[in-house]
């Protein structure tokens, strides 16, 4: 196989998937109606969502921004095994499990526990999305999976 096919392989491209999302994700907490040199973030103002879902449980609005914060730079954390797992495929032609698994395991972990503060706040929408992404989950953990065993040699790095 060349190198531009396994640049490109199914694996990378699923990895850089996840890479991005956690990536964006995390910056959009940041970046929320921030106007960039090219063009202006909008994404998705969570401060107005996360105010009610305070007062819906009697938490002080003052932990909202704060919160975000920190969900920010976990998501931004969780960028980084998947970051790790592509730059070990394409420099060195081999698949590492162990950062593979770590990304796709903060990832499930994440959106169980995006699930139960969804239950917690009584988001039903929010829900489905999140449940949507951890099925999402665990088919992307089985194709990558199965691909690597064809196309890459197994590290444990």
């Amino acid at each position: 196989m060349d190198k531009w096919t396994k640049i490109f392989s199914f694996s990378n491209v699923i990895l850089f998937y996840w890479f991005s999302f956690w990536l964006m994700n995390g910056l959009d907490k940041f970046l929320i109606q921030k106007s960039l040199l090219f063009f202006t973030w909008y994404g998705k103002d969570r401060n107005e969502q996360f105010t009610l879902y305070f007062q819906r449980i009697d938490l002080p609005e003052s932990w909202v921004n704060p919160l975000l914060y920190v969900v920010a730079i976990w998501e931004l954390a969780i960028a980084f095994p998947f970051l790790a797992t592509l730059w070990i495929q394409i420099s060195s032609s081999r698949f590492s499990k162990v950062w593979f698994e770590l990304g796709m395991s903060l990832t499930a972990m994440t959106f169980i526990i995006f699930c139960l503060f969804d239950i917690i706040f009584g988001d039903r929408a929010e829900l489905l999305e999140h449940s949507t992404f951890l099925i999402l989950v665990c088919v992307t953990y089985q194709l990558v999976l199965h691909e690597s065993r064809k196309v890459f040699s197994t590290s444990n790095e």
